[in-house]
């Protein structure tokens, strides 16, 4: 493997790591019962986050890995 493949896999692994973290702190609030309507802040960027880091990097780490 090249440095630049390094590189992409580093990327890859740090985008699983956001994207789970960010799908643990969807999880913790789920959990957490809240009966205030509106307390819906940041739900959108952790989907986001979820979603992208996630899915681009499983793809980034599939296109590393020979």
């Amino acid at each position: 493997m090249s440095s630049f493949d390094y590189v992409v896999l580093a990327v890859g692994f740090g985008l699983l790591l956001l994207g789970a973290f960010s799908g643990y702190a969807l999880f913790a609030r789920a959990l957490k019962l809240s009966d205030k309507f509106g307390d819906e802040t940041n739900v959108g960027t952790l989907w986001g986050l979820f979603l992208i880091g996630l899915s681009g990097g499983l793809l980034l780490t599939w296109l590393s890995l020979p």
